[in-house]
C-alpha cells in the first residue's frame, strides 16, 4: 500500500472555549455523536501531549503573546508522551504563528532516539542536527538563524491529555478537548524540572480547528450551550505559573533562563 505523505503544514482558524467538568461531559457526548475519535486516541479516548517551548533570555515570545501582537510566532518541540528521561517518537520542531485570526503551523520531524541523548550538547548540537536532517528546510533554517540571534533555549513545558475528533466527510474540521494541563520549568536539555503546576483548574479547553466553515450542528451547539470564545495560551499561562507568579519563581527565571541560553 502506498504511504500517505505526512502533513507538516497547517493553515486554519482555531476557536477556544473553557468549560467546567460537567459541561465538558455534555459536549463530549455531542462530539461522539457527530464525529469519530482520532485514530491516535488510546483506549481511554485520549492521548498525552508534551510541548517544550523555546524563548530568549528576555522572554521575547512570551511578551509578544501577552501584549497581543497581531503577527507573532513561537517555536516548540511537540511529542506525544509525558516522560522525564527523554523524548519519544514522533517528535517535531514546530513553528506556530498567528496572523490575526489565521493560525499557521509548520513542522520538522526529528529523530527522537538521537534527540534524547544529543541535547546534552546544547544549542549548537541542535542546530547541527537540523542541518543534517532538514537541509534547505525553511523552518529549520529560520530556527537556526533566530537561535543565534535571540539565544533561544527551552523555556517551559506543558503536559496535558487530549481527546480529539475528526470528520471523515469534512477533513477541514477537527475538535479537541484538552484536560489535566500542567506546566514545568525546563532544563536546558528540554526536560522537566521542579514541581508541576496546574494551569487550568477544574475543567478543560474545547477547541475547534477549521479552514473554511464551522458545521451547522456545532454552530447550534454554541448557541444552545452559550459558549463564549476566549483567547487562551497554555504557553503564556505556563510562563506565568512557573516564572512570574511569586518571588521564588521570579528568581528561577533570573537564574535558570540566563544559564540555559548560554548553552
Amino acid at each position: 500500500m502506498e504511504r500517505v505523505p505526512e502533513n507538516l503544514h497547517f493553515y486554519r482558524y482555531e476557536f477556544k472555549y473553557i468549560l467546567n467538568a460537567s459541561r465538558l461531559e455534555r459536549i463530549t457526548k455531542v462530539l461522539d455523536n457527530y464525529l469519530s475519535r482520532d485514530k491516535h486516541c488510546k483506549e481511554n479516548g485520549e492521548y498525552p501531549i508534551r510541548s517544550v517551548y523555546f524563548d530568549s533570555p528576555d522572554m521575547r515570545w512570551f511578551h509578544e503573546k501577552r501584549n497581543g501582537l497581531h503577527k507573532r510566532f513561537k517555536y516548540r518541540l511537540r511529542t506525544y508522551s509525558h516522560g522525564d528521561t527523554g523524548f519519544s517518537a514522533p517528535l517535531y520542531l514546530e513553528l506556530k504563528g498567528r496572523d490575526g485570526s489565521l493560525v499557521i503551523k509548520h513542522r520538522v520531524r526529528l529523530p527522537a532516539e538521537e534527540f534524547s541523548s544529543g541535547m546534552a550538547g546544547g544549542a549548537s548540537w541542535f542546530r547541527n542536527l537540523l542541518y543534517e536532517v532538514s537541509p534547505e528546510n525553511s523552518v529549520a533554517e529560520r530556527f537556526i538563524a533566530q537561535s543565534y540571534r535571540y539565544r533561544l533555549a527551552p523555556s517551559v513545558i506543558t503536559d496535558y491529555s487530549r481527546a480529539a475528533w475528526e470528520d471523515p466527510s469534512n477533513p477541514d474540521f477537527r475538535a479537541t478537548i484538552d484536560t489535566a494541563s500542567t506546566a514545568w520549568r525546563t532544563s536546558w536539555q528540554g526536560l522537566p524540572e521542579g514541581i508541576p503546576v496546574q494551569i487550568i483548574a477544574g475543567g478543560g479547553i474545547v477547541e475547534i480547528k477549521f479552514r473554511y466553515r464551522i458545521p451547522f450542528w456545532f454552530q447550534r451547539l454554541i448557541k444552545e450551550m452559550d459558549l463564549s470564545r476566549i483567547s487562551i495560551s497554555k504557553f503564556q499561562r505556563a510562563v506565568e505559573a512557573v516564572y512570574l507568579d511569586h518571588e521564588g519563581t521570579r528568581l528561577n527565571r533570573l537564574i535558570e533562563r540566563r544559564v540555559a541560553c548560554l548553552h
